[in-house]
């Protein structure tokens, strides 16, 4: 390269500039770049960083080697590693090496932090997913009874709770979790009901309803208008105490409020009307004080004096900072609304904390601490988070209820027609779940994309000019998108019978079983991938994986599940449908292991060591939605895989997920790798591993996790070592995991 190519590239990259004397005399200068700037330190590789200029991605370090891509300014790119003056960086979906000098590089040194422990949020027993069994056809109980009631009540399901779940119920459940963006496998797992129960989940109408039906888990606190079981035998322990005069209704309307009121008092307990874990627990007790029993007198206490609030002396909001920010963090921590760490930075969940109080409090719900908040938040008038009022609050004279702002962080930049990157190939792959796009995502902002796009925006009620920006983005990865319309064929003037068209490759043959192999063997394994019973590709042999999948497909067929594919099981494949004689379902079902779900939790048995770019990824792609199990605490979270790269990115699809998560890393947020199982809806349990420290891009703004985390599955040594020192680490722990698996069995 020429002495004045290389002044060129780097006047360029911002590194140098050209200085002109009065002599005439030209000299190169360095400019504010990166010589100049203290670098970022981290303390491994991967980490995440941007372009300065447009780069050349390479496949070799080598300005010879095949040109993979070429990147634009300021684009983000993960380093996977460094050798000279080349780094090796994930671009989406490309993979590469790219000239250090043309990028923010930053310096990896192994950094010993103490780490500040982060209080681990307390979850109450209807958030905590440890406290359900998973549901699903034949249950039968309390726990599916409270389940029927409440989808009742969000409109999914008619008539009573008879207790029983049956193909209405299961009908209902399916219908639930389209709505609210689950896979709709019609049973109920642990975290789907911690959600139902604890979140506020889209009725059959789309809007987000938190529920009445008090959840079945133990130690759940019951509170005004809650209905249910344990309501009823709530009523009828107050009668016996004469508390309570009205009737059994299994409603915890006011009436029976005031009484646990009066037997709160009575019993030297916080006289909240609450019945939560203590108060039950002291109602059923043999030695409850009835309501005409004359309690032994007790000592009077000298009342504590009233704390003594200093009010802020600024407005605070996003982004603020400060000991006024602090404060305001401090006492919504004191109420149970904020669960982050005081820090006096006031970002998205502080001003979330703060929109909670303020609409509990009936003052103006905009996340803006001023000083009509502060007169509240600091008295002893303030709501508790888990405090019902004693009386309604009358709003402020200007008070109207107004849409939640758009947060003032820039999380959505505007994409339009020739953009290209990450943003973009993420926005496709959402638009092709939603059946607006087809194809494969490609990052370009394509006229494909432009025409998805605007039909997106046009079934969504929104300005359909083709351009994503915020609204359309919010819309798109909000998980109550309207999806696209199904086409429907134009019928004929002989119109025939709508069944699916027989395959003519298993209309030709009589049976196939282990050992078969040929056309007719890779058309029934197209077809059990269609049906989610068999993942991977279909090769034309007839082996054990598509024998397991001929049997579950039979066993959910009511067939004989012998794994051979004879004439009803063709018969039924080729209809694309149930037979005749099985129960009627919404949808053909995956496979699902009954050892996992008569348990709640997977056995040890049934992990799988798979590799992640033959077999497990296909998986991700059918399945994105899926549990973390954590089995060296027990405790489960749920995830969203929206990428699958050389590993699969993730979010946790609820606040609650993310609490569980944090629990299961001890508090604290760390890029240490841990060793996982994650189950998919299929069934099928895979050997993993993950972090959890929020990185990077960012779709779901309620889940209490600024970003995404990443989930590794098993690679080769070969694999791991070319992406870099860290996926080595993850395999390590894989590896590790995969051991103590084996010792579980």
């Amino acid at each position: 390269m020429t002495q004045l190519k290389k002044l060129l590239l780097r006047i360029a990259a911002g590194a140098a500039a050209l200085v002109l004397f009065a002599t005439g005399v030209i000299v190169l200068a360095s400019a504010a770049g990166e010589e100049d700037q203290e670098m970022e330190v981290v303390s491994s590789y991967p980490y995440t960083t941007v372009t300065r200029v447009k780069v050349n991605l390479r496949a070799k370090r080598s300005v010879r080697s095949t040109l993979i891509k070429t990147i634009p300014a300021g684009a983000e790119i993960s380093v996977l590693s460094k050798n000279g003056s080349w780094a090796e960086v994930d671009y989406g979906k490309y993979s590469g090496w790219v000239k250090t000098e043309f990028i923010v590089l930053k310096e990896v040194r192994k950094i010993r932090v103490t780490p500040t422990l982060t209080p681990v949020p307390t979850l109450s027993p209807e958030e905590d997913a440890g406290g359900y069994v998973i549901l699903k056809r034949g249950s039968s109980g309390s726990e599916v009874r409270a389940l029927q009631e409440a989808l009742i009540e969000l409109g999914f399901l008619k008539g009573k709770a008879d207790g029983d779940f049956g193909g209405a119920t299961e009908n209902a459940v399916i219908a639930f979790q389209r709505k609210n963006s689950y896979p709709d496998t019609g049973l109920m797992d642990a975290n789907i009901q911690a959600y139902l129960y604890s979140g506020k989940p889209l009725n059959a109408s789309g809007v987000a309803t938190k529920i009445n039906t008090l959840s079945p888990a133990k130690g759940t606190a019951i509170r005004l208008n809650n209905t249910g079981e344990a309501v009823g035998k709530l009523q009828v322990r107050l009668k016996e105490l004469d508390y309570y005069t009205g009737l059994v209704t299994n409603k915890y309307d006011d009436l029976t409020r005031k009484a646990v009121i009066a037997f709160q008092k009575k019993n030297g307990l916080k006289a909240d009307g609450v019945a939560g874990a203590e108060t039950q627990s002291a109602i059923f007790a043999a030695g409850a004080i009835g309501a005409n029993a004359t309690p032994t007198p007790t000592p009077t206490a000298t009342p504590t004096p009233e704390p003594v609030w200093v009010l802020p002396a600024t407005t605070v909001k996003n982004g603020s900072e400060g000991a006024d920010a602090k404060n305001v963090q401090k006492r919504l921590k004191e109420l149970g609304y904020y669960r982050g760490t005081v820090d006096g930075l006031f970002g998205r969940a502080s001003v979330n904390a703060l929109k909670n109080f303020q609409e509990r409090n009936g003052l103006e719900a905009d996340g803006i601490g001023g000083m009509d908040t502060y007169k509240v938040l600091f008295s002893s008038l303030a709501i508790a988070y888990n405090q019902e009022p004693t009386a309604t609050p009358e709003p402020a004279a200007t008070a109207t209820p107004t849409p939640e702002p758009i947060p003032t962080v820039n999380v959505w930049n505007t994409m339009r027609e020739n953009d290209t990157g990450t943003e973009v190939r993420q926005l496709q792959e959402a638009l092709i779940q939603l059946g607006y796009l087809d194809g494969k995502p490609d990052g370009t902002y394509g006229p494909k994309t432009v025409a998805a796009v605007k039909a997106f925006q046009k079934a969504n009620g929104l300005k359909a000019d083709g351009v994503a920006g915020t609204a359309t983005q919010k819309a798109v990865f909000s998980g109550t998108a309207k999806a696209a319309p199904k086409a429907t064929a134009t019928p004929t003037a002989a119109p025939k019978a709508t069944a699916t068209p027989v395959p003519s490759l298993l209309q030709a043959v009589s049976t196939l079983k282990e050992g078969s192999e040929g056309s007719a063997v890779k058309e029934l394994q197209r077809k059990l991938i269609e049906l989610g019973y068999l993942t991977g590709t279909a090769d034309g042999k007839y082996g054990k994986n598509t024998v397991s999948a001929v049997k579950a497909f039979q066993k959910a067929n009511k067939l004989k599940a012998d794994g051979v594919a004879g004439k009803l099981t063709l018969e039924a494949l080729k209809n694309g449908k149930p037979t005749a004689t099985a129960a009627p379902t919404a949808t053909p079902k995956p496979a699902v292991d009954t050892q996992v779900l008569s348990t709640g939790k997977p056995s040890a048995a049934n992990v799988i060591y798979a590799n992640w770019y033959t077999t497990v990824k296909s998986v991700c792609r059918q399945y994105p939605y899926a549990t973390v199990y954590d089995f060296s605490t027990g405790i489960s979270w749920q995830v969203h895989m929206f990428s699958l790269g050389a590993h699969a990115d993730f979010e946790p699809v609820t606040a609650n997920d993310t609490a569980r998560m944090l629990r299961a890393f001890g508090g604290v947020n760390t890029w240490n790798a841990k060793a996982v199982w994650v189950v998919f809806a299929n069934g099928s349990v895979y050997m993993a591993s993950t972090h959890d420290t929020p990185h990077g891009v960012q779709h779901r703004t309620d889940n209490n996790f600024a970003g995404h985390a990443c989930l590794h599955f098993p690679r080769t040594q070969e694999q791991v070592t070319a992406i870099g020192p860290y996926a080595t680490s993850h395999q390590e722990t894989i590896d590790k995991g995969w051991v103590k698996t084996q010792s579980m069995k």
